[in-house]
């Protein structure tokens, strides 16, 4: 039997190493716009225009892979650490993780569209509190619960199906 802090240490890094992926993937979205503009002279001041809607999709996909990426391996190497590593497992828990990951995204994409709509008929936008100038609307209030469910759900999957122990 394992000691409780084994279990802490484990919810504490998972979260470490989310920072550290949400602040790379951002990086990597800011990156592609830097290149678009400064290397490929590709202006983003019209966000109408085709150039910038062309940016911002590659700009979106790249930042989701490398965070998928970076998340993949923290939590396989420095994470669920008392995961099966075995001959012919990377590949298995790549296709696992990848399928959950594109499952949550959907499920996050759902469930805040539902959430706004079911908070919208209580806190409409004249009467949303505001906090240090940020006005704590329907969406805000949904994007912030359905992140915790998804940031859950990941974890819970990852340690459940995706890097099961050894047996």
């Amino acid at each position: 039997m394992k000691p409780a802090h084994s279990g802490r240490r484990e919810v504490i890094l998972y979260f470490t190493f989310g920072i550290g992926t949400m602040v790379l993937a951002f990086l990597t979205y800011l990156a592609v716009f830097g290149v678009a503009e400064h290397w490929l002279h590709i202006s983003m001041a019209d966000k109408t225009a085709p150039a910038y809607t062309v940016t911002y999709t590659v700009a979106q996909l790249l930042q989701w892979l490398v965070a998928l990426l970076s998340a993949f391996y923290t939590n396989r190497k420095w994470v669920f650490t008392e995961a099966d590593h075995g001959k012919g497992t990377l590949w298995h828990q790549l296709w696992l993780f990848s399928g959950s990951r594109v499952f949550t995204f959907f499920l996050d994409l759902a469930a805040t569209y539902g959430l706004i709509h079911l908070l919208a008929l209580w806190l409409t936008p004249d009467n949303a509190p505001v906090l240090l100038g940020v006005k704590l609307d329907a969406e805000l209030w949904a994007k912030v619960v359905v992140s915790a469910l998804v940031i859950a759900a990941n974890y819970y999957v990852s340690k459940l199906l995706v890097f099961k122990k050894k047996t």
